[in-house]
């Protein structure tokens, strides 16, 4: 039996019709498929670890002093430190920090470079971050102030102010600011663990914030008076958690 053309027109459509949903499905699925698993953030600790930079195991860092921003505290400064006695270089800090940061795989090719986006690196055996310098040299170059230090003495970061001049990074003395030199997203290479936290876009610097989401959270817990967060126990960050 013959087919007129109206219906001809018709199963063609049908047809073009099912090949774009499909289509699409397929992507999606793809995309799904393409989300990176825990076991590869795992993977590439273990691969930075074997590529330290070894002639920045020790650099010289402007020590913490009196801030002299506008609203500085000299009661409360936020600082970190690190028993060396205790550290045993396992690398569980730098996976907690990527999973707790939504910090980004990065591509064969750059790992290969040793050029990874870890806000915790273990340099000389130890682990090692943004120092929060007192003057901090990369706030100081920084064009929009995107660079730029809170009255409670941590060096932070504005993403939506950073065009990705690099000049902060230049000027780190220990090279702990990493630049986003691919759209993680867009290559499958990121996965929100932590939703308080966003994904950074492509083209921006980025660096440890000493947990700012917590300390923040904290913070106004203390103002509320929560009696599970006493003010002598201090913040806590995933890194020494």
């Amino acid at each position: 039996m013959g087919m007129d053309r109206r219906e001809f027109i018709k199963s063609c459509s049908l047809v073009a019709m099912m090949g774009l949903l499909f289509g699409c499905r397929k992507v999606s699925l793809e995309a799904l498929a393409a989300e990176p698993s825990l076991g590869q953030f795992e993977d590439e600790v273990k691969l930075a670890m074997s590529l330290s930079k070894k002639h920045l195991d020790l650099v010289r860092v402007p020590m913490p002093g009196m801030l002299d921003i506008p609203g500085a505290s000299s009661v409360n400064r936020f600082g970190m430190a690190i028993d060396l006695d205790l550290c045993n270089g396992c690398g569980k800090c730098i996976l907690a920090c990527n999973v707790e940061n939504n910090v980004p795989l990065v591509p064969a090719e750059d790992a290969g470079r040793g050029r990874f986006m870890h806000w915790v690196e273990m340099r000389g055996g130890a682990p090692l971050m943004c120092a929060h310098c007192g003057k901090a040299p990369c706030e100081r170059v920084c064009p929009t102030g995107a660079a730029n230090h809170t009255p409670d003495g941590l060096s932070a970061m504005m993403y939506k102010r950073c065009t990705g001049s690099r000049f902060c990074g230049a000027n780190c003395p220990v090279q702990a600011r990493k630049f986003n030199f691919n759209d993680a997203r867009k290559l499958g290479l990121a996965r929100q663990f932590n939703k308080e936290v966003p994904l950074r876009d492509k083209g921006v610097m980025e660096k440890c914030s000493l947990c700012l989401h917590r300390l923040q959270d904290d913070r106004l817990k203390f103002k509320r008076k929560v009696p599970a967060c006493p003010a002598d126990k201090g913040a806590s960050l995933v890194c020494a958690a």
